[in-house]
């Protein structure tokens, strides 16, 4: 309904309010919604109004937090709240939406259903061991546990592939001086944002852009040429590089063609543990080495698969909307200590027995509970709607 927004100097707007009764409003509690224009000094005003009746302001996720207190939603569907506001991509956007739209949550009760009749299996076992009451024999159980730890295994390492879709990714190119890094920055992003020269150092801070690769939203680092170098300014540059190449998602090492230098070996060494691409620019004027993926930043010679390459290696080979992913450490993290509990049941159920087995399955379903919001402490609660907008 149409309403005039007035306090005690007066009418200063006029706005709409929206009444949603419980239990079928958002949060499952009484709720009103205060609709006004969009000028800061009328905004200001609404909220100083709304405080002199008694009003809190909200929270960083306050009223999606009400919804899951209040059995409304799961943990699930309200860290897709924050995933879906956040979202990139329509990619990004999907993989909220299937945990959003019970689709994650679906498959997380089929587990634990499939848990609980491992669980019962046990239990048969140890209640009454001479009747022989279970309905499937050891080996069937075992491989039953293994193909559930297989899946949530499975489940968790989507992981980084569902957050790079949700979050976007940082990719950075480092290599030695002269490289060709930035040329290839250049070429990659379509436009000059890099100034490129033959003369060493010339790249001394970190210049980032954005674009799209294969429905992925990905910000380029174009960072400093590594050398040993008495410029401060270099230097520093340098330090900044490496900073942000540590919480880079994919490296790409590039070679200069025709060229062997030292400082490529260090890069090499120092980043062996870190998902790279070895590329070598400058194939128009000498072939790439052996193993190293070759372009030319000149000819554009190799770009398009430069691109394919990266989009691989941050999401695999295929963007499936029918494939479920998680974009949640929180929610790796519980699937991974879910595999870990069935295949440990799986591992000891011979040797140890069923008792021992039943206690790790006990600890799987711990697991999942704190996945799904079951039985979830207050210090869980409030680390996942910090990261909320207010309000929301």
């Amino acid at each position: 309904m149409r309403v005039d927004l007035v306090d005690d100097e007066g009418a200063f707007d006029d706005g709409l309010a929206v009444w949603s009764a419980a239990p079928r409003s958002y949060t499952g509690e009484h709720t009103l919604e205060v609709t006004c224009h969009g000028n800061p000094l009328v905004v200001e005003r609404l909220i100083a109004a709304l405080q002199d009746c008694g009003v809190q302001l909200a929270e960083p996720g306050a009223f999606t937090r009400r919804a899951v207190e209040n059995g409304k939603l799961d943990l699930i569907a309200a860290e897709a709240v924050d995933q879906v506001c956040r979202a990139s991509t329509m990619a990004g956007l999907q993989v909220a939406r299937d945990a959003l739209d019970g689709r994650l949550g679906a498959h997380l009760v089929e587990l634990r259903e499939r848990l609980l009749t491992a669980a019962a299996e046990l239990e048969a076992r140890l209640d009454l061991p001479g009747d022989d009451l279970a309905l499937v024999d050891d080996e069937s159980l075992v491989r039953a546990l293994r193909d559930l730890s297989n899946e949530a295994r499975g489940l968790a390492q989507t992981c980084r592939a569902g957050r790079i879709l949700v979050d976007g990714a940082r990719v950075a190119l480092v290599g030695p001086v002269n490289a060709g890094k930035s040329s290839l920055f250049n070429c990659l992003v379509g436009r000059t944002r890099a100034l490129v020269s033959s003369q060493a150092g010339t790249t001394r801070d970190v210049v980032e852009a954005r674009v799209q690769l294969g429905g992925i939203e990905v910000t380029l680092l174009d960072t400093a040429g590594e050398r040993l170098t008495d410029d401060p300014i270099e230097a520093a540059g340098l330090a900044l590089a490496r900073e942000l190449i540590a919480e880079a998602d994919l490296l790409l090492v590039v070679h200069r063609a025709g060229t062997v230098d030292p400082a490529t070996e260090l890069i090499l060494q120092r980043t062996a543990d870190r998902p790279r691409l070895e590329i070598c620019n400058g194939i128009d004027e000498a072939a790439a080495p052996p193993g190293v993926m070759p372009v030319s930043a000149l000819t554009g010679e190799g770009l398009e698969e430069l691109r394919e390459a990266i989009v691989r290696a941050l999401v695999g080979t295929e963007v499936r909307a029918d494939r479920l992913r998680i974009a949640s450490a929180r929610q790796r993290d519980a699937l991974e200590s879910l595999a870990s509990a069935a295949a440990e049941a799986a591992d000891t159920l011979s040797w140890a027995g069923p008792a021992v087995a039943a206690d790790a399955i006990t600890r799987g379903l711990a697991s999942l509970d704190d996945l799904t919001g079951a039985d979830t402490k207050e210090d869980v609660l409030s680390a996942i709607f910090a990261r909320f907008c207010i309000g929301k």
